[in-house]
This record gives C-alpha cells, structure tokens and sequence, in this order.
C-alpha cells in the first residue's frame, strides 16, 4: 500500500519544515509524515528568505544523513511510480494530468537535489548558514569546533554548565551553526 495514494494531488495544508529540521527529527517522523513533509517541500512554497534558508538546510540534510537519504530516494521512488502509472492510464483529467507532470518534474529535480555532492568545505555542514568566505569560513569551523568541544568536555564534567555556557549554545542555535542540529557534524579543526 503506498504511503501517499495520489501524490501528485494539491496539497491543501503543507507540512511544515521542523525549525531547525535535524536528521534526529526526520529521522523519528513516521513514514506517512515523512512522505507529507518530502511532498510538501519539493519545492520552497514561500520566496521569504529565511523559509528560503530552512528548506535549503531541510534538503542538506536529507542530502547529509545516509539512511536520510536513502528514505529520501525511497518515498520520491514510490512517488514517481504512482505518477508514472497514473500519467500511462486513463483515469487523469487535463487539469489531473498537468498537476501529474509537474509533479514529476518536481520529484525529478529533488532527486537531482539528493543526488549532488556534499561539498567538503569548512561549514558545508551547516548548508546556508556556512556560507562566507573561505578564509572566514575556515576561523568560524574553528571557534564552533572548539565551543561543541567545549560543550562535550562540560556536559560530561559533574559540576555542569554555566548560565555563560548556556548563552554560548543558545548562539549556535540561533545562528544556525550548532553542530548537534547537524547529523554531518565538523571535525576538530
């Protein structure tokens, strides 16, 4: 049974992307839920920049985790299947037809999407938010790495964490570059 019946038909209430959309996360949707979310978001439904910036950093990591990949190509597969299918019968209005084709355009670009390199470059793990010159680039995957270290070594201490500590995470969170909300986190640099 698919997940999705008519993939293909409008969506009238998109799934929204998690903020910050990290592999834990859609690694623990269920499958329908997952299937919804890749439906919903082929392609950005809202030109603001930062829904812009969220789907962009959704489809680095569904690019970034394996198993979230691999998903990934599982349920755009099974979408592109039902539609095909649907596109050689002749159950499709015109109107159902064109939606069809779009369609599968659209899952046909997201493969595209999921089938590009991961760039190796300081920060490439962080999508958007890594993007600064490369000399800047290099000076920012050293100060993170050094502040998630910094975080490992106090969250493993019995005294625990500062209100300075929590601050600190708090920025990487809100700037988008803190490695825990990444499943291709940066090395020690």
């Amino acid at each position: 049974m698919p997940l999705i019946a008519q993939p293909w038909t409008r969506v009238r209430t998109p799934a929204p992307i998690p903020d910050p959309p990290t592999a834990n996360h859609l690694a623990a949707l269920e499958d329908v839920e997952f299937a919804e979310l890749l439906r919903s978001n082929l392609v950005p439904g809202d030109p603001s920049k930062t829904t812009r910036e969220l789907w962009d950093r959704l489809w680095a990591v569904l690019r970034a985790d394996e198993d979230l990949t691999e998903r990934t190509y599982n349920v755009l597969e099974e979408f592109r299947d039902l539609t095909e299918d649907a596109l050689d019968g002749d159950e499709l209005d015109d109107a159902g037809r064109k939606r069809a084709e779009k369609f599968l355009r659209n899952c046909e670009s997201s493969w595209q999407r999921i089938d590009r390199e991961v760039p190796a470059t300081p920060l490439s793990w962080a999508g958007k938010a890594g993007n600064f010159p490369p000399h800047a680039a290099r000076v920012i995957a050293q100060l993170v790495s050094a502040i998630a270290r910094h975080r490992h070594v106090v969250e493993e201490s019995p005294i625990g964490s500062s209100g300075a500590d929590e601050e600190l995470w708090r920025v990487l969170r809100r700037i988008n570059l803190d490695p825990d909300d990444y499943s291709d986190r940066p090395g020690e640099s």
